[in-house]
């Protein structure tokens, strides 16, 4: 069967249903009525005739509209040291000695939240969109012949709460958050470092404009040599109930000294904030 198309120009078709660059070069408002991840997506700015627009994000268009971000601030954003209580380190796979226990993301950002507000902050806002981008590769000397590359998890962290009445935001590095991921490599062990996660992203929001009160906390993970580890894992180790209940108490006994070191973190960014007179 023989198929004869034959292209001619239009004579009549209705205008976009959406603005076109010179529209919105006149009313740049327009832009705000777009869904955001279309305004933070340069592909779809362009499929819409706005991609010269962009261009006017200088102006706060395409900027997030949060209370508290400002990077145009003269100011750099005021960072808590990072607050050590627990090894921040944790693995999973192999031949484990002793189950791996993590806190959850949620676990950890309701005792933040809970202790917060015993201390009057109030974390109802957004957060600003500031976020720590440092993925850059380290090195692990394994062998004296062997200096292997790694980066921690995706190489960005934003912000987890926010108190907009003082200024105050936090962001919890989780195991899953630092998973240490080399190139190219099958390893029967996944290592986790959210504590150097931790340290990387405080220096890297250190360098940010802004006006704001940063702290950053992380997975304290298993204290090996605290005298109260060591009696867990023995109680664990001499039980003679069966495997799913005695490891059920041994996880809930090691998230609860997880979960202390986790305390003493906020509790020493609360003293911080006091010392600095903004709570």
């Amino acid at each position: 069967m023989n198929n004869n198309i034959i292209s001619a120009p239009m004579k009549k078709y209705a205008p976009p249903k959406y603005p076109t660059q010179a529209e919105a070069q006149l009313s740049p408002e327009l832009l705000r009525k777009l869904p955001a991840r279309w305004q933070k997506n340069a592909a779809v700015m362009a499929a819409a005739g706005l991609f010269g627009v962009i261009t006017l994000s200088s102006c706060g268009i395409l900027e997030p509209d949060i209370a508290g971000y400002n990077p145009q601030s003269e100011n750099y954003l005021n960072v808590a040291p990072i607050f050590i209580h627990g090894e921040g380190t944790g693995s999973m796979g192999c031949v484990m000695v002793a189950p791996p226990v993590f806190l959850s993301e949620q676990e950890a950002l309701a005792i933040i939240i809970n202790m917060a507000e015993s201390e009057g902050l109030n974390f109802n806002a957004e957060p600003p969109d500031y976020k720590a981008t440092d993925n850059r590769h380290r090195s692990e000397q394994k062998y004296s012949w062997n200096q292997e590359k790694y980066v921690l998890g995706d190489g960005s962290v934003g912000l987890d709460l926010y108190d907009n009445k003082t200024g105050v935001a936090v962001t919890f590095i989780s195991m899953q958050d630092a998973e240490q991921k080399f190139d190219n490599e099958w390893r029967s062990v996944t290592s986790y470092l959210p504590r150097e996660l931790a340290e990387l992203t405080a220096e890297d929001f250190a360098q940010q404009k802004g006006d704001i009160n940063v702290g950053v906390f992380y997975d304290p993970g298993k204290d090996w040599d605290s005298e109260e580890y060591q009696r867990v894992r023995s109680e664990y180790n001499a039980s003679d109930k069966d495997w799913e209940e005695r490891m059920a108490e041994y996880e809930e006994a090691v998230k609860e000294l997880i979960s202390e070191n986790l305390r003493s973190q906020v509790r020493d960014f609360i003293e911080w904030l006091q010392g600095q007179g903004v709570i």
